[in-house]
């Protein structure tokens, strides 16, 4: 222990010290600390224990010898992990030569730290050198990096411990009949459910926890060096993730083999991800070809064409696993067409272009009749004229994916969640269009016009409490005057009536016709364009009056669609399963004395509906409709609530 500073001039032994500590003990003699032994010349006169002709202090002496093997173990393993010279930025310690002084000493370019395998200590180092507010006080730029390289090598270290972790889950959750073999002691395979269970925990998709527990066990069973390297920081959980993918044709032999020629590559832990997988796709291929060839054919069965939301608001439609040359021809097509655009003089970069293109094939573009367009116009325009060529041309020219798709009207199935606050343009909160996700004001009031210029258009209203989930709901019913019962009887085109063959426009409005029973929400009228429908509320909130109980196990179409407005996804917490492809579940069996109501039933995918079934699974109702609480194999319980609707 580094002790405190001594005056100058003077010196201090170990000998002056027990004698100013004795000075302290003129009152009280040290033998009355009744973990001393006897002391029979202070005149302590105790029966001790140990107070026999033989007593020799053995005890104390093996206490002794154990404290001594432990701390010279932790002094092993801070040598072994390259970090002993961690005390060299302890205040107080002297500076080991080639040690930078400061908060941040050793984590330098080429210094103990900056290379030092992950470990605890190494974590409380880096915390140190961070300082308590992370403000990385005294810390220069190279050791910062080096602060920063800790970082990444702990985060592997975490990432490999909770695969370990997973490991041994899969090791008490065999499939029945599975033993546990080999040396890392794993089933073959591992219990269904174990996915369900291990995606509540973490907040992830089943899938994304497949995908954990696979890694997990090959990690364990076929690629012990990938283990070693995610273990000791030199790859990341990414690059793990990556070696398993591509080997996961190749027998554990195989896959040894392929791991050693992946990191016997010269730098590998400098590698990028796609370098790295380019490396161990080659490994594979030297190792196995025809492994490589048969995990090619797996995934082209699996191909697909996949729609989703882009993090700025757009949208992204993609074709994936298909066959190579296939995807080649399509994307010199898309480069000719765009060229021959560009020669006929659309302006936009060569990207816009492609888009365009692409847009162009499915009849979602006609960049040649823009541009005529746009060219007949500027022809038309005089001089004095307030219309340009350049505002001629702000709805064709730009960018080619600007706008939102909207203005042609809509075809088809489209699920649109929005505030009544920003239909009415009272607001500007984001919506929700299904199979998306969130959308803008601006893209909400473009396809609520757009769905309005059709008479096939139905509209469900629900209320919502401060947390955002249903507590009052009524579906539409044509009012008067709507568009959809004139539509009927003159058989004139859809659209607004001023305006006929063109989506109506303009902010909804929303108006109280009655009040209704005390308690209730009302009955409300909603105009939009040429639509006017009328919502009669019932409340979904508080304890349950079994007023929609069905007499039999299946649930009539009020019910069901009831059930639907409180839960559109399956209701275990993780699982997203949309509730029309899911089954209608009993959280009692109906044949144990189940009930069909609000509270005891809701949308339950096939999947988690045979997880269900097990000994260990139930579904326990909480007296509300919409609420259920999920308890799993390992006794923890997880809370399914009603779906929140877009409220902020």
């Amino acid at each position: 222990m580094p002790r405190g500073p001594v005056p100058d001039g003077e010196s201090t032994t170990d000998e002056d010290a027990m004698t100013a500590g004795h000075a302290a003990w003129d009152d009280e003699p040290p033998w009355l600390d009744d973990d001393l032994p006897p002391d029979r010349d202070a005149g302590d006169e105790r029966d001790w224990p140990g107070d026999t002709p033989d007593w020799r202090g053995d005890a104390v002496t093996a206490q002794a010898e154990r404290d001594g093997a432990e701390y010279a173990a932790v002094t092993a393993r801070l040598i072994a992990a390259e970090i002993e010279t961690a005390a060299a930025h302890v205040p107080g310690t002297p500076v080991i030569p080639g040690i930078k002084a400061g908060p941040a000493g050793g984590f330098g370019q080429g210094e103990p730290l900056d290379q030092a395998a992950p470990s605890p200590a190494l974590d409380w180092a880096a915390d140190y050198a961070s300082g308590d507010d992370r403000a990385f006080g005294g810390v220069s730029d190279d050791e910062l990096f080096g602060v920063l390289g800790v970082r990444q090598r702990l985060e592997s270290r975490q990432g490999w411990e909770k695969l370990m972790g997973l490991a041994e889950l899969i090791r008490r959750r065999p499939a029945p009949g599975c033993k546990l073999t080999g040396p890392g002691r794993m089933p073959r395979v591992w219990a269904e459910g174990t996915a369900a269970e291990a995606s509540v925990q973490f907040a992830i998709t089943q899938r994304a926890a497949d995908g954990l527990l696979s890694l997990a066990w090959d990690l364990v069973v076929k690629l012990p060096v990938t283990s070693a390297n995610l273990r000791d920081g030199i790859i990341d959980a990414n690059k793990a993730q990556i070696v398993a993918t591509y080997c996961a044709n190749l027998t554990p032999e195989e896959a040894r083999e392929a791991e050693r020629i992946l990191f016997a590559t010269p730098d590998i832990e400098q590698k990028t991800r796609t370098t790295f997988r380019d490396r161990i796709a080659r490994a594979v291929i030297q190792v196995n070809p025809e492994a490589a060839r048969r995990r090619r054919e797996d995934a082209a069965k699996e191909c697909r064409i996949e729609v989703c939301a882009e993090e700025s608001g757009n949208a992204m439609i993609a074709g994936r696993e298909l066959p190579s040359v296939a995807v080649l021809r399509l994307d010199q097509k898309l480069t000719a067409r765009a060229r021959e655009l560009k020669r006929l003089g659309v302006d936009g970069h060569l990207d816009d272009l492609r888009v365009l293109a692409f847009l162009e094939r499915f009849g979602e573009a006609d960049p040649e009749g823009d541009l005529a367009r746009a060219n007949q116009t500027t022809r038309t325009a005089g001089a004095g004229d307030d219309c340009s060529s350049a505002d001629a041309s702000r709805d064709s020219g730009g960018r080619a994916c600007g706008g939102t798709g909207a203005g042609s009207g809509l075809a088809g199935v489209v699920h649109l969640t929005a505030p009544v606050l920003t239909l009415t343009e009272l607001a500007r909160r984001p919506g929700v269009l299904r199979g998306m996700g969130p959308i803008d004001p601006y893209q909400v009031r473009d396809l609520a016009d757009a769905a309005s210029a059709s008479p096939m258009t139905t509209y469900q209203f629900t209320i919502t409490g401060q947390d955002g989930r249903p507590i009052a709901h009524a579906r539409g019913r044509p009012g008067p005057g709507d568009l959809s019962r004139s539509r009927r009887r003159t058989h004139s085109p859809p659209g607004n009536p001023a305006n006929p063959g063109n989506p109506a426009t303009g902010p909804s409005r929303l108006t109280l016709t009655h009040p209704g029973p005390p308690g209730g929400h009302g009955t409300w009228l909603y105009q939009h364009g040429g639509r006017q429908i009328i919502f009669e509320f019932e409340n979904l909130d508080g304890d349950c009056d079994h007023r929609h109980q069905a007499p039999g196990h299946d649930p009539g179409t009020h019910l069901r669609h009831l059930t639907g407005v409180l839960h559109t996804e399956c209701t275990f917490p993780t699982c997203r399963t949309p509730q029309h492809r899911a089954d209608y579940e009993h959280s009692t069996p109906h044949d144990q004395g189940g009930i069909t109501c609000l509270c005891t039933c809701g949308p339950v995918c096939r999947r988690n509906h045979q997880h269900k079934q097990g000994p260990s699974w139930r579904i326990e109702t909480m007296g509300r409709p919409g609420w259920f609480r999920w308890k799993l194999p390992s006794g923890r319980t997880y809370l399914s609530a009603p779906d929140p609707y877009p409220v902020l």
